[in-house]
C-alpha cells in the first residue's frame, strides 16, 4: 500500500511525532510505501532544532519520500528550509493524495 501522510503536529507534541514516525517505520517494515510527507500548520515547525529523538533525515534516508513543507506555514513561521526538506503548496499534497492508496493525518 502506498501512504501520503499530513503532519500537523507541533514540536511541544513529541509523542505524536513519534508516534508518526513509528507508524512509518512499521508501515516500510510491512512492506508497504510512503509516498510524501507534508508538513503543515505548525507541523512544519517540527522539522526545527536537533532534536535526536524525533529525526525526519533518518525517516528520508528510510522511505525516499519526499518531505515537503507547506509554502504558506514556511513564510508564516520563518523556517530555513534545508535539504531532505523542500517547500510545496497544497497541489503538490493534493497529487500525492491522489496517488495514494491511503492518507494519514497526525495532529
Amino acid at each position: 500500500m502506498d501512504f501520503s501522510l499530513i503532519i500537523r503536529t507541533p514540536l511541544e507534541s513529541k509523542r505524536n511525532l513519534l508516534d508518526a514516525q513509528r507508524f512509518i517505520r512499521v508501515a516500510v517494515e510491512q512492506g508497504h510505501s510512503i509516498r510524501q510527507c507534508f508538513f503543515q500548520a505548525e507541523g512544519v515547525l517540527s522539522v526545527m532544532g536537533d532534536n535526536p529523538d524525533v529525526c525526519w533525515q533518518s525517516i528520508a534516508s528510510l522511505t525516499n519520500a519526499e518531505l515537503l513543507l507547506c509554502s504558506q506555514a514556511v513564510e508564516t513561521f520563518d523556517v530555513a528550509v534545508e535539504a531532505p526538506f523542500r517547500v510545496g503548496g497544497l497541489g503538490a499534497l493534493v497529487e500525492a493524495a491522489v496517488r495514494a492508496d491511503r492518507v494519514v493525518t497526525f495532529v
